[in-house]
C-alpha cells in the first residue's frame, strides 16, 4: 500500500450540484435506517421468535444488505464522509470490500429465487431427492453468496494495493471505488443473470395471493433497480444507482416486516402484552407444580383389555372412579363423579361434576 496518489481530487459540491450535501444525507440515511437498524431488528424477529419461521434464504439476503450497509458507511464511521479525500488505505479497504457487494447481493436474491422456484415447482428428481438434500441444499445456497464475495474481494484487494491511482471517490461522491475495468463485465453478468432469474420468478406459479403480492414488489422494485445499475456502466458519475441500491435494504424491510406475523409480534411486543403471557404461562407452571407435588395417579390400562373371565366388571370400573376421583382431587376443589350424563344438570349441590363413564 505504498502506492498513494496526493492529487487525486474528490467530487465536490460545485461538480455534482448544489444539493451535494442533501444528496448525502438521503443516502446515510438508507444507509443508517434502512441497513443499520430495521433490517437487524427484522433479522433478530426471524431468529428469536418461536412462533415466526422464515427460510435461511429469506434471512441471508438482510443480512448480506447489512453487509452493504456496513461497508459502504465505513467513511462515515471515521469521520471522512465530508472534508478533504480520504486516507489511500482507508479508501483501498473500503473499495475492496464494496466492489464484491453487487455480486454477493445478486447471488443471495438468486438463492432466494432459486428456493422459491424449487418449492412450488418442483421437478420429479427434486421431489425425490427433497428429504435427503434439503440441508444440504440449504447450506449450499446460504453460503454461495460470501463465497462469491470473498473471492471478489480478495481479488479487488490485490488488483487495488497494486494500482493504487484507480483507487478515489472521483467516480462516486458517496463511497471510494476502484476504477477497475475487468470488474464492470462480471458485474453486468451477475445482474443480467439476476435480472433474468426475477422475471421468472415473478411468472404465475401458484402461490397464495399475499405471497405473490410481496415476491412480486419486490421484484419489482429489484428488476428497476437491476435496470438502473446497468444502465449507470454508461454514466459512472450518476448519483441515481447509489440511491437506489442504498433503498434496497429498506424496501426490503417494508415489504416482508409488514406481514401479519411480524406485525402482531411487534403489536404485543410493544403493549406487553408478549411478556404478560410469558409471565402468566410461568406463574401457571409455577402454580401448578406447587399444587401437584406429588406424581399424577396412574391408571392400569390393561384393565380395560382382559376378559370377564380375568376380571370382573367392577373391578374395573372401581380402578377408573378411583382414578378419576385421584385426578379431580389434585385440583383442589370438590368432585363429584357422576355414573349418567343426565345426573349433570341436577341442581343442588355445588360442585364440579365430571361424568366417569
Amino acid at each position: 500500500m505504498s502506492l498513494i496518489l496526493d492529487n487525486v481530487k474528490r467530487i465536490d459540491a460545485q461538480e455534482i450540484g448544489l444539493n451535494a450535501a442533501t444528496d448525502l444525507a438521503v443516502w446515510l440515511f438508507f444507509q443508517i435506517a434502512g441497513d443499520h437498524v430495521l433490517l437487524p431488528l427484522l433479522v433478530a424477529t426471524f431468529l428469536f421468535s418461536k412462533s415466526i419461521l422464515r427460510h435461511p434464504t429469506v434471512i441471508n439476503v438482510c443480512c448480506t444488505w447489512i453487509i452493504a450497509g456496513v461497508v459502504s458507511s465505513l467513511l462515515f464511521y471515521t469521520g471522512h464522509h465530508v472534508g478533504p479525500e480520504p486516507p489511500q488505505n482507508l479508501c483501498i479497504a473500503q473499495s475492496a470490500l464494496l466492489a464484491p457487494v453487487p455480486p454477493m447481493a445478486s447471488v443471495a436474491t438468486l438463492s432466494l429465487v432459486c428456493y422459491t422456484w424449487s418449492m412450488f415447482r418442483p421437478s420429479k428428481a427434486q421431489v425425490a431427492l427433497k428429504a435427503q438434500a434439503s440441508h444440504l441444499t440449504t447450506i449450499c445456497l446460504v453460503a454461495a453468496p460470501y463465497v462469491v464475495y470473498l473471492c471478489f474481494a480478495v481479488v479487488g484487494l490485490q488488483y487495488a494495493v497494486k494500482h493504487a491511482d484507480r483507487v478515489n471517490r472521483s467516480r462516486r461522491y458517496f463511497y471510494c471505488s476502484l476504477d477497475w475495468d475487468l470488474l464492470e463485465p462480471h458485474i453486468m453478468f451477475m445482474l443480467s443473470r439476476n435480472w433474468t432469474a426475477l422475471r421468472r420468478a415473478g411468472l404465475n406459479v401458484g402461490v397464495d395471493l399475499q405471497l405473490t403480492l410481496r415476491v412480486g414488489i419486490f421484484t419489482a422494485y429489484i428488476l428497476c433497480g437491476t435496470a438502473v445499475m446497468l444502465a449507470s456502466v454508461a454514466n459512472a458519475r450518476s448519483i441515481v444507482p447509489d440511491m437506489w441500491a442504498a433503498s434496497i435494504g429498506m424496501m426490503f424491510f417494508l415489504v416482508f416486516a409488514t406481514q401479519p406475523d411480524v406485525l402482531r409480534l411487534w403489536a404485543n411486543i410493544l403493549s406487553g402484552r408478549h411478556f404478560r403471557n410469558a409471565n402468566r404461562r410461568k406463574s401457571s407452571s409455577t402454580a401448578s407444580s406447587e399444587r401437584c407435588p406429588t406424581p399424577l395417579p396412574s391408571f392400569d390400562y390393561d384393565l380395560l383389555e382382559r376378559t370377564n373371565s380375568e376380571v370382573g366388571e367392577k373391578a374395573r370400573l372401581a380402578a377408573l372412579h378411583a382414578y378419576y376421583q385421584a385426578r379431580v382431587h389434585l385440583t383442589g376443589v370438590d368432585v363429584e363423579v357422576i355414573k349418567r350424563p343426565e345426573d349433570a344438570f341436577t341442581g343442588g349441590k355445588d360442585l364440579m361434576r365430571v361424568w366417569w363413564l
